[in-house]
């Protein structure tokens, strides 16, 4: 798996500003909240090319219609995984997008939220991610739960940082 090199590609955040109206457009019931995350959402650092969103529905039921009727609409692929979140996924030439439904309280999408703000806020926690993240890529190009293992302890380091700083405490109430 090759890591962009790219910065701050401003089609991201296009990208992420028309998946958003998507949702609040066509799959609004219950829509709480939608959230950019992932290395395209953090400027001057390489990532995958691949667009990340979380969003936060209300309730199970609304989680459970928005999922099935966005994979039916775009056609994209939809699993959900042992909780009960969803994941609608599109895979293309070049890049992907992946579409994770969550329900309020959900520890991951907290997790994500603050390593996000805090690396965008902090030179050189981004630094260090990137450099773990190239490793990682040169290590296991195949990406996969071994890319993600691998980046594992600078990420919890980082997440260790950002909830003794505040991070946390500074989130949205819709997660």
């Amino acid at each position: 798996m090759e890591l962009a090199t790219m910065r701050s590609d401003p089609v991201w955040t296009d990208r992420y500003g028309t998946v958003r109206d998507r949702f609040e457009r066509t799959a609004n019931a219950g829509l709480l909240d939608v959230f950019h995350v992932g290395s395209t959402a953090i400027e001057d650092i390489a990532g995958k090319p691949a667009l990340d969103v979380i969003v936060v529905y209300e309730d199970r039921a609304a989680l459970k219609t928005a999922a099935e009727s966005l994979a039916a609409l775009d056609g994209h692929d939809l699993a959900y995984d042992e909780e009960g979140h969803a994941v609608v996924a599109n895979w293309g030439e070049d890049d992907a997008e992946f579409l994770k439904l969550h329900l309020p309280g959900d520890e991951r999408v907290r997790n994500q939220l603050a390593f996000r703000d805090y690396v965008r806020d902090h030179p050189e926690a981004r630094a260090e991610y990137e450099a773990v993240k190239r490793e990682a890529a040169v290590e296991h190009p195949r990406g996969g739960q071994e890319y993600t293992a691998a980046k594992r302890a600078v990420v919890s380091d980082i997440l260790d940082r950002a909830r003794e700083t505040g991070y946390f405490e500074g989130l949205p109430e819709t997660v």
